[in-house]
């Protein structure tokens, strides 16, 4: 994943229209998962993925409406 919340191909680039959040996008702990701490990180980033995501598909929309 990108800082955009994009996720990346095995090979490093952006897929198209493709945005993750919550656990996803990689935690903190791993293993030794602390009860709760997941929320406020699919709360950011489901927030993040969804602005993009909306944004790319506005452009979209935009490009195929021309």
């Amino acid at each position: 994943m990108d800082t955009s919340s994009q996720v990346q191909s095995i090979y490093g680039s952006p897929i198209e229209g493709l945005y993750g959040a919550g656990e996803i996008a990689g935690g903190l702990f791993f293993h030794n998962y602390a009860s709760g701490t997941g929320l406020m990180s699919g709360a950011t980033f489901g927030r993040q993925a969804g602005r993009n995501a909306a944004d790319f598909a506005c452009a979209r929309g935009a490009s195929s409406a021309a």
